[in-house]
């Protein structure tokens, strides 16, 4: 038995207005549960978050596209994110998780469908852990794809780091690598991040400040996080909702508007904020 999670709040209008072709880089749907039920082997229990509900909160925020991260309740059953992007088209792309016996006409369909990497992660159960990192970024590496890896912490990131800058493929690293206000600049798992970014094959999202967050909105204890990695590789981040904010048990439940007001706190020029919410997710979901 696992533990309910709460649903979003209501919808709200944030401040800032995002640039044309906005990308929300990190969000995810379940339900309606008749049709895509959860999966029994799961770490968390959440409502339904569907496309029709997902379509209200991009109207709200001003988003355009967005990537669909296959959400580990799902487990590896891919029919509710591939329904989603085949419903949206040319408006999303999709992050899968896949089990060990994936095979390569499986990934073909996949990528017909509009899915551009594959999540690993040991934080939640329901995929494959980063014991498959090699031989699974060999595999995708035809597809032109990424891989997408969820710490458990940001120590975690520090000792795989070696093992993701020796890999074929292109790196996203989830929510800023896991790392929270007390861990400081200087943690290892931060200096981790900043070299792999460094090499030009690494990704990763300005998202989940909520979850680390000791201040609340506008999230000032995560700021100087967001102002380095800028600082560091602008034209290697991106920015993310994670609606519908699942397992939210011992924090708020964040209000999308506050999400993307906490955008301004960076104090960062308009060519560098279409860059971060628009061109790097274009280029490296889309290709273009």
């Amino acid at each position: 038995m696992t533990r309910p999670c709460p649903g979003p709040p209501p919808l709200g209008r944030p401040k800032l207005k995002l640039p044309a072709g906005a990308v929300d880089t990190h969000m995810h749907i379940f339900g309606p549960f008749d049709a895509y039920p959860l999966a029994e082997n799961r770490s968390y229990t959440c409502p339904p978050s569907t496309l029709a509900d997902y379509r209200n909160l991009m109207t709200a925020l001003g988003v355009e596209r967005c990537v669909i991260v296959h959400g580990s309740a799902n487990g590896t059953r891919l029919a509710v994110t591939t329904d989603a992007l085949a419903a949206l088209g040319d408006r999303g792309r999709g992050v899968g998780v896949v089990d060990a016996n994936v095979t390569d006409d499986d990934f073909a369909r996949m990528n017909d469908a509009g899915y551009r990497a594959i999540r690993l992660t040991t934080y939640l159960r329901g995929g494959l852990s980063f014991d498959h990192l090699e031989p699974m970024a060999a595999r995708i590496k035809r597809f032109g794809w990424h891989i997408q890896v969820f710490t458990s912490t940001a120590a975690e990131l520090a000792e795989i780091a070696p093992r993701l800058k020796a890999l074929p493929v292109d790196v996203l690293v989830d929510h800023m690598g896991h790392v929270k206000p007390g861990d400081g600049l200087d943690h290892p798992g931060f200096r981790a991040l900043l070299d792999l970014l460094a090499t030009g094959r690494c990704w990763t999202k300005l998202s989940a400040q909520y979850r680390f967050t000791k201040t609340g909105p506008p999230y000032a204890d995560m700021v100087p996080f967001a102002k380095a990695l800028i600082k560091a590789r602008p034209d290697r981040l991106m920015w993310a909702t994670d609606w519908p904010h699942v397992m939210c048990w011992d924090f708020p439940m964040p209000r999308g508007e506050d999400l993307v007001d906490w955008i301004s706190e960076w104090g960062v020029d308009a060519p560098t904020l279409r860059k971060i919410l628009v061109e790097n997710p274009s280029r490296l979901f889309w290709g273009r």
